[in-house]
């Protein structure tokens, strides 16, 4: 068991990092500049909010999907990376799209979908008081809209971009507890200035904690385990995929968080 856990398929010494200081500095800075943002991108959702037709989650407002996660987590850590030389290669790390390695991104992506199946049946319902065209708008957009902030660019940047620099600098388990805290860190203003729910409440930080800091932490560490062990991007994306898309599709079909 101890070896399964220790074993890696690739590592981070073994990756090719054209400036592993260099590299760490920023991806640092970007992270602890992340966590100001959300603090920012709180304070101008709750003096100025938009939900994206009329959706629920707070995850779902204009100024966090354009600007904190598309503008700020998936096109500039993209053109950076662009910049600095990397390409596709560099993110997949020798993994192929053979039959048998789409087969375990599916039913990982399935497995995803399956953490939160007890939405399922609110959904339906949802939907069928809709006209079908709205409803099939409001599905898809919730579906496709959370790959894009969300799976793709955290695991991107906390996971291939963070803590493959850490390990290479400091160790496996420093990387994985730092990139796990971190990618929790900028989870928490938000959710303390407009939370409802499961999530916590606003200006509750102690439910703030226990509903998202905590489970949060736990997703980190087992993605940041599973990127230690593993090295494979497009499964920890259709995984992550899959355990917030019917939060999301919930969201834009007006249920509660």
């Amino acid at each position: 068991m101890a070896s399964f856990l220790r074993r890696q398929r690739l590592r981070a010494a073994d990756i090719r990092i054209k400036d592993p200081a260099r590299e760490l500095r920023v991806v640092l800075g970007f992270s602890l500049a992340y966590v100001l943002a959300a603090v920012l991108t709180g304070l101008a959702m709750r003096a100025w909010p938009h939900p994206l037709f009329g959706a629920t989650y707070l995850t779902s407002d204009v100024t966090y999907v354009v600007c904190f996660k598309i503008g700020l987590l998936l096109v500039v850590p993209v053109i950076a990376i662009r910049r600095a030389g990397y390409g596709i290669p560099d993110l997949l790390l020798g993994w192929r799209p053979t039959p048998g390695a789409v087969a375990r991104v599916a039913a990982l992506l399935a497995f995803g979908v399956f953490v939160n199946a007890s939405k399922l049946a609110p959904i339906s319902d949802a939907a069928s008081v809709l006209a079908k065209s709205e409803a099939a708008l409001r599905i898809g957009l919730g579906a496709v809209l959370v790959f894009f902030t969300a799976a793709l660019p955290e695991e991107l940047v906390f996971r291939w971009a963070l803590q493959t620099r850490l390990e290479r600098l400091w160790g496996r388990l420093p990387a994985v507890l730092l990139a796990a805290v971190l990618f929790t860190a900028w989870h928490l203003p938000t959710r303390y200035l407009l939370a409802s729910g499961a999530e916590g409440r606003a200006g509750d930080f102690a439910s703030v904690l226990l509903g998202t800091g905590l489970p949060v932490l736990v997703v980190g560490l087992v993605f940041g385990w599973a990127w230690d062990r593993w090295r494979n991007l497009p499964a920890l994306v259709a995984l992550h995929w899959g355990i917030d898309v019917l939060p999301s599709v919930a969201s834009f079909l007006l249920l509660p968080p």
